[in-house]
């Protein structure tokens, strides 16, 4: 009778070795899965902020073309001959730095 119990023992124990086996390598392929997954989020997350970048670089540019445009303007009406008001320093620095503020949306800071 001790036999069959070792035996029935030895199954058992064997049959939970082969489960912990089993779970090992399951908890392995999650493990490597999951890396997969996180590489794959981290590219995404360099891909987002490439693309952000891109377009706030884009965004500058064409806030200082028309910031550099408004500005010729405004030196243009000054030197025009015969221009019905002429601006001093001090007037055209204040519609430059207005102008400047309403492009870049500073004043919603």
């Amino acid at each position: 009778m001790d036999v069959s119990y070792d035996a029935c023992v030895t199954d058992a124990m064997n049959r939970v070795l082969e489960a912990e086996r089993s779970a090992r390598g399951a908890i392995g392929e999650c493990e490597l899965k999951m890396q997969g997954l996180l590489e794959q989020a981290r590219q995404e997350r360099r891909n987002i902020l490439e693309r952000a970048q891109k377009r706030i670089t884009a965004l500058h540019g064409r806030a200082a073309r028309a910031l550099e445009r408004r500005t010729a303007q405004i030196l243009g009406q000054r030197e025009a001959p015969g221009a019905a008001q002429v601006m001093d320093g001090a007037r055209l620095q204040a519609a430059i730095d207005n102008l400047l503020v309403r492009l870049t949306g500073e004043d919603e800071l």
